[in-house]
């Protein structure tokens, strides 16, 4: 890789998670291209750690989706329609579920905050608050997932918004749709109060469906010479 990671400056207990998240948040914001491989030993020599954390935290990427193999090693997955409608759907599917568990599991505290956080979202998208309504986006179905009390759908459920959100924020250029959104978090928090699940559960796929059509639309504005299938021109690779 070209580009270069900084240095970790603390070793918290949690390594691994610290090294997953500087590799997340340089994907998304194209520190590392997409299309560009990736090694361990490269990484580990710019975080300035062992290459076991490394090694971990590309397992879980991989296993994410953010990265993926090939012949020559792994490498960061280029824009593409398909993945993006694939992440979309996948999140779909499990937060429907989500949301219907929330919905008959949810205590009157949860409840509470799910409902708190749509109505935060409102309130940034209305103030033309693009950074606060994502923050409070990912609270809001982190808070979905939490009140199931499934611990692997709620681990499911992160790493779909982590690959979703690194599509979006690296590929896409903003819909300025959020409120919208905003108005739907309050729709699925309105049935998961009401403990309707079918209605939580459809409101919910509705949700993110929508937020799928938006990203889908605004794809374009922001890979252009990009093809459907994801391909690149070559010279988009970066060398090691």
């Amino acid at each position: 890789m070209t580009s270069q990671l900084q240095p970790l400056a603390t070793r918290p207990d949690n390594l691994t998670s610290m090294v997953f998240e500087a590799i997340r948040d340089s994907i998304v914001n194209a520190t590392i291209p997409p299309g560009s491989r990736i090694s361990e030993a490269s990484v580990a020599a710019q975080l300035d750690v062992s290459k076991t954390p490394v090694r971990e935290a590309l397992l879980r990427l991989r296993h994410i989706g953010l990265v993926e193999p090939t012949q020559r090693g792994l490498q960061v997955i280029r824009p593409s329609v398909k993945a993006i409608r694939d992440a979309y759907e996948y999140r779909a599917g499990i937060e429907s579920v989500s949301a219907r568990y929330a919905a008959n599991r949810a205590s009157a505290e949860e409840i509470e905050r799910i409902f708190g956080l749509a109505e935060q979202s409102l309130a940034r998208a209305e103030d033309a608050d693009p950074a606060g309504f994502r923050r409070l986006d990912r609270e809001f179905h982190t808070a979905v997932s939490t009140a199931t009390r499934n611990d692997i759908l709620q681990r499911s459920i992160e790493d779909a918004l982590v690959l979703t959100s690194a599509l979006r924020e690296r590929d896409v250029a903003p819909s300025g749709d959020s409120i919208s959104c905003a108005h739907e978090h309050v729709g699925v928090a309105q049935a998961i109060q009401a403990g309707n699940a079918d209605a939580a559960a459809d409101a919910m796929s509705a949700h993110v469906l929508h937020v799928m059509s938006l990203v889908l639309s605004s794809r374009p504005a922001a890979n252009k010479g990009v093809s459907s299938s994801g391909l690149a021109p070559r010279g988009d690779l970066q060398p090691m």
